[in-house]
């Protein structure tokens, strides 16, 4: 029986774990060399997964930027809202689950979400860590592979955009709460060259460095 496009399961108010899979089938048939339609990258069809995400109907985030997706959080940096960003890990432990983003080179990493899902239980096998906070903004840091900086690569989708995410944590699970400390160290530094204000970065800079500090502790705790 022949798989229903993506547009023909949102046309039919197919559930997000249904979009997902077909999303991911074109993805992996794409990565044997042959021809897709990325019909799911349109802006109706980034609203339409928004929409099964639960998302508010002006939440399309093909037509926001970046600051629209993810304000400013009181730490600093920009995220996603906690709300959007539990649809966004919720479909990543779905594929996971269902096998569909099994490596077919390499080592899986079955667990690799496991740092932001509620603390307190054991998910394959790995404790559960309940940083929320580090997968919002691990996507709002990865909507840069969309409309933000011109290299549109995404069309800031929500799921391939939590993909980008996924890449960088098969790297390196603290990857994200380095990020935070790099970038800020950087902005800092910059700050200083130009001889502009540097207060508010400071903060921010030392709250990243006591973020990464207790994150790489928290990994020896765990190991």
């Amino acid at each position: 029986m022949k798989k229903r496009s993506f547009v023909e399961l949102l046309e039919k108010g197919a559930p997000a774990s249904k979009l997902t899979e077909a999303i991911i089938h074109e993805l992996s048939i794409f990565n044997l060399g042959k021809t897709v339609d990325f019909n799911f990258l349109s802006r109706l069809s980034v609203g339409g997964y928004c929409r099964s995400l639960g998302f508010a109907r002006n939440r399309n985030w093909s037509v926001l930027v970046l600051d629209k997706i993810a304000p400013k959080s009181p730490l600093g940096p920009n995220v996603v809202p906690e709300r959007e960003a539990k649809a966004v890990l919720a479909q990543l432990r779905y594929a996971l689950d269902t096998r569909l983003l099994e490596p077919k080179m390499g080592k899986p990493q079955p667990d690799i979400i496991s740092d932001f899902l509620p603390k307190g239980k054991r998910y394959k096998r790995a404790k559960t860590l309940g940083h929320l906070w580090e997968f919002q903004y691990a996507l709002a840091v990865e909507l840069e592979h969309g409309k933000t900086r011109g290299s549109n690569v995404t069309n800031n989708h929500p799921l391939l955009t939590a993909l980008v995410v996924v890449a960088h944590l098969t790297e390196d699970k603290l990857y994200y709460a380095r990020i935070w400390e790099m970038e800020t160290s950087g902005s800092l530094f910059n700050a200083q060259l130009e001889k502009a204000p540097t207060g508010s970065i400071m903060k921010e800079n030392m709250r990243a460095k006591v973020y990464l500090q207790q994150r790489l502790q928290e990994r020896v705790e765990n190991a």
